[in-house]
């Protein structure tokens, strides 16, 4: 049994699953189906389902570490036997993984389904987006900061962001909600991780130092990965290009935020490029860093990160995030600010 499933758990990895199906049969087909289901048994909890997810391969990890140190004789045989069962645990896993939501990865690029120019890609319009960027920092940083205690409005946030989700790929309607209390808190403070989904339940955890500023990016983020689109570059152009068409300031605030920070940076910014209110957001973000960072746990978990994301076919492993500044370049929006469609000819 342990073997059959070590082998389930290699085919899930090596199988390579190709684009169209992974677009017809499950991004668009079986997956939606799921997330409609993890999403019901998950609602009402108070809590992560993703949390109770992963305890039970926990506890068997802890199982057979215990059965071996506790055998009365510690021979090779039992070693090997606690080896396997780990292994098929791990297997187990994997499967579980990739058929919950890792074959996402095999989708094809977003950029394969809208109006995608490269030549739009230049130093010019690099610099002339990110003066806009900080031109409506400024102008909304009054508005949002007014607004900095209130609670987020998640009916503003998926009305901006679920017609974009759909015009680059979903015809489906993804279920999104509030993040959920996560036992992975502390390890995602001590990282600067602000965010993540567990592939398992499909549930959403945002870190509790997340500022307010930065909340409807992060979850716009994660609900982006619900909508199965895995990679990070197409995360945070969904996030972005949702923020800044909301009306709502905060919102808007936030996705012109986080496209400053993600576009090419200038040499140098001068005192009078922000309002004294866009500082301190800056000086913010500083000081709960220094104040939270781990810095040698925090290297070894995105080292980890980088090697996940190559392993699931992202080449450029964490650097994905910043590729993002591609998409919005490349990519034109209509009046809505929504991207352009790909433009289909028939022979």
């Amino acid at each position: 049994m342990r073997l059959a499933v070590l082998a389930a758990g290699a085919v899930a990895l090596a199988w390579q699953p190709p684009a169209d199906w992974i677009e017809r049969a499950y991004a668009n087909g079986v997956y939606p189906r799921w997330e409609h289901l993890a999403f019901t048994l998950a609602a009402h909890l108070p809590w992560s389902l993703g949390d109770a997810a992963a305890l039970p391969g926990l506890a068997g990890l802890i199982w057979c570490v215990a059965a071996l140190v506790r055998a009365p004789r510690r021979t090779l045989g039992r070693y090997a036997g606690a080896a396997l069962s780990i292994a098929a645990l791990a297997a187990l896993y994997v499967v579980w993984f990739e058929v919950s939501w890792g074959w996402n990865y095999a989708r094809a690029p977003l950029a394969t389904r809208v109006r995608y120019d490269p030549a739009r890609v230049t130093a010019r319009r690099a610099d002339a987006l990110r003066a806009r960027a900080m031109r409506e920092m400024n102008a909304l940083a009054p508005q949002a900061h007014a607004r900095a205690g209130a609670p987020l409005d998640l009916r503003a946030l998926r009305a901006a962001w679920f017609p974009a989700v759909q015009r680059v790929g979903d015809d489906w309607t993804p279920l999104v909600g509030a993040a959920k209390p996560t036992i992975a808190n502390p390890f995602m403070v001590a990282t600067g991780t602000s965010g993540f989904i567990n592939p398992f339940a499909l549930t959403v955890q945002l870190a509790s130092d997340v500022l307010w500023f930065e909340r409807p990016f992060a979850l716009a983020h994660e609900w982006s990965h619900l909508a199965a689109y895995a990679r990070e570059d197409e995360a945070n152009y969904l996030a972005i290009v949702s923020c800044i068409r909301s009306p709502d300031p905060v919102i808007r605030y936030s996705g012109w935020f986080e496209m400053f920070l993600y576009l090419p940076p200038k040499a140098h910014y001068a005192r009078r490029d922000f309002s004294p209110l866009v500082w301190a957001d800056f000086a913010a973000m500083r000081r709960r860093d220094a104040r939270h960072i781990n810095v040698l746990l925090a290297h070894w978990s995105w080292q980890t990160y980088n090697a996940y994301l190559k392993t699931n076919r992202i080449a450029s492993g964490i650097e994905n995030y910043n590729e993002v500044s591609r998409l919005l370049l490349a990519i034109p929006l209509d009046r809505r600010g929504l991207p352009l469609r790909r433009r289909v000819t028939h022979p």
